[in-house]
Order: structure tokens, then C-alpha cells, then sequence
């Protein structure tokens, strides 16, 4: 693809979908016939507020030691969720350093303060991995580092019963 004077050249390395733009009459020319509906499928829906659904028992003891081995799975796969890109858990092999680690997870970070005076409960952490982006403050939108994790429900990634599992697999990390 060759950039023409007064053009903007861009290409998506999928399949070098790209967009010119005519900067002299102001309007943008896709060169693929599917460009913009690809472009725009990539664009997640707006933030979402998310309950922890009533089968969701993360406040029972038992309920969070049966759930937890199925949210390390969970956090382990590369394909599903793929936490571990960012984060490290106990158990975790070639971990990413991007995100904090979570290794006692519930007695450290949980009971850490967070920006806003926001109060962690199981509630807020259930919502931070469904769809974080409700919990930033508005000061902090903008902000790179508020925006980097991955949206799980909104976006279908995940379903309740996997995020219910990674919740749980997070508060048995004490």
C-alpha cells in the first residue's frame, strides 16, 4: 500500500485491512469492501454493571474452596481468559508482570484502598473482572493504566458461571 501525498495510510495487520484518508475532503475511504464492520466488531460495548448472580455463593467458604480449582484453570488458560498474560497466582507458569501479583490475594490486595475511596468487596471484585471499566473514576478515564484489562462479560469472553469461578479462585488466595 503506498501512502499518496495528502493521505494518511493505516493498516490492520489482520489482512492489511487499512483506511485512507482524504485529508483534502475530509472523509475516510475504506480500502477492503469489509473494513469498517471488521474495525467496528473489535469495539467493545459501552461499561456495564454486573451482579454477582444468586448461584454465585462467594460469601460460603465451601462453595469458594469448590469453585477456585476451576478458576485457576480458568486463569491459566491462554485461550479462555488468559489472566496469566498479565498477572502471577500461585501455581502459574510464565506469568506477566503488567498487572499486580495476586499471590494472597485476598489478605493483601483485597484489603489494599483503592483510587475514589472505593470499598473492595466481593461484589466490587466480581464486577472488577466482569467489567472493570465502571470502577474507574472519572479522573482516571483517560488514563492508559485504568485501561488495560481485559472486559470479560460485556464483551462474552467469559460467562457469570467462569467469572463466578475466577472470583472465587481469587479470594482463596489467602
Amino acid at each position: 500500500m503506498k501512502a499518496k501525498k495528502g493521505l494518511i495510510s493505516l493498516c490492520v495487520a489482520a489482512g492489511f485491512l487499512g483506511f485512507v484518508k482524504d485529508s483534502s475532503a475530509g472523509k475516510i475511504e475504506f480500502e477492503h469492501p469489509d473494513a469498517k464492520n471488521i474495525m467496528l466488531k473489535d469495539i467493545p460495548p459501552g461499561p456495564r454493571m454486573y451482579a454477582v448472580p444468586e448461584n454465585c455463593k462467594l460469601d460460603n467458604p465451601k462453595f469458594i474452596a469448590k469453585k477456585a480449582p476451576e478458576g485457576k484453570k480458568i486463569f491459566n488458560d491462554k485461550k479462555t481468559a488468559n489472566c496469566v498474560a498479565c498477572h502471577c497466582a500461585p501455581g502459574s507458569v510464565g506469568c506477566g508482570n503488567i498487572g499486580p501479583d495476586l499471590d494472597k490475594y485476598r489478605t493483601t490486595l483485597m484489603t489494599a484502598p483503592y483510587v475514589g475511596d472505593q470499598v473492595k468487596t466481593i461484589d466490587w471484585l466480581f464486577q472488577r473482572i466482569a467489567d472493570y471499566r465502571v470502577q474507574i473514576p472519572e479522573e482516571y478515564k483517560d488514563h492508559p493504566f485504568f485501561n488495560i484489562m481485559t472486559v470479560n462479560l460485556t464483551t462474552g469472553k467469559l460467562t457469570y458461571d467462569q467469572v463466578c469461578a475466577l472470583t472465587a479462585f481469587l479470594l482463596s488466595l489467602e
